[in-house]
């Protein structure tokens, strides 16, 4: 059986993958083989999401000097997100973390919002044009932004705790720098949460203490020109239809089946992939069908 992880030099999933599966398998699996394409579409989606971020976020200036200081950093600047949540009401960017079937989950959620005592989770898409997204790049959204509710759920009913975090990212090994601490220092932190194990404990009790997460939830489509909002795409979260994204997904992470290419109704979506003819010919038409 093929160690699909290790074959894409990768120690967990993040939920972007998860939603890249319900676009085109082969194309994501493609992405970490000869490295993702960064289109100027790309680039303008980050900044757009960048600037959603100061809008609500207190900006925190933090340079990792090792991968504990990273590690610590993506955990603190989620804790203080989660701290802006309860202050506003909304707050935007916040790394999540979880287990299936003894893979890492990992996920960075767009929107978490408080209304009417209920935790509301949003994703965020950017596009080029005012066109109103295709039920396929729908789908794909959908996956990412069920994941994401089932991740927070799975914490807050300590299906997933801060010491099974722990055990799987070898969090107590994990030292911060001296030049690190002068930065936490300077910023205010407290010296007894200037751990990566202490702050983990924190991030996670915050999570825990979220409260009822809604059902109901949200894609949003910006426009990268105008800023505009598309479509706000509203659905309902399922467990027993996110069970089943999980299923067809882990199949592939488990080795038991090779990345799927899009099926032949959906051949057109070659068109906006960089492998294209190149690393990918299933579709390519001067190569016929299926090469």
């Amino acid at each position: 059986m093929i160690n699909v992880l290790a074959k894409l030099k990768k120690s967990s999933i993040r939920a972007s993958d998860i939603a890249a599966q319900y676009w085109c398998e082969r194309q994501m699996e493609l992405n970490y083989l000869y490295g993702q394409k960064i289109t100027a579409q790309i680039k303008k989606g980050r900044q757009i999401h960048g600037d959603l971020e100061s809008e609500t976020n207190v900006p925190i200036v933090l340079m990792p000097k090792a991968y504990s200081d990273v590690m610590y950093k993506g955990l603190y600047t989620s804790y203080m997100a989660l701290q802006t949540l309860q202050e506003k009401k909304k707050t935007r960017e916040v790394q999540i973390y979880g287990a299936i079937n003894g893979f890492k989950l990992v996920g960075k959620i767009d929107q978490l919002e408080i209304k009417d005592n209920e935790l509301i989770v949003q994703e965020d898409k950017t596009r080029g044009n005012d066109n109103l997204p295709s039920d396929a790049q729908i789908l794909s959204h959908k996956a990412q932004v069920m994941l994401y509710r089932k991740l927070i759920e799975d914490i807050t009913t300590e299906k997933y705790t801060a010491k099974m975090f722990k055990e799987s990212y070898r969090i107590p090994n994990l030292i911060l720098t001296d030049e690190f601490k002068r930065q936490l220092e300077t910023i205010g932190v407290e010296k007894e949460l200037m751990k990566v194990d202490s702050m983990s404990d924190t991030f996670f009790e915050s999570l825990r203490k979220l409260g009822k997460i809604s059902d109901t939830l949200y894609i949003r489509y910006i426009n990268q020109f105008t800023g505009n909002v598309i479509k706000l795409h509203k659905l309902k979260y399922s467990e027993e239809e996110m069970l089943q994204m999980l299923d067809f997904v882990l199949k592939y992470w488990n080795g038991d089946r090779k990345s799927l290419p899009v099926p032949m109704e959906e051949k057109w979506k070659c068109n906006f992939c960089a492998f294209f003819g190149k690393e990918c010919k299933v579709w390519w038409p001067q190569k016929g069908l299926n090469v």
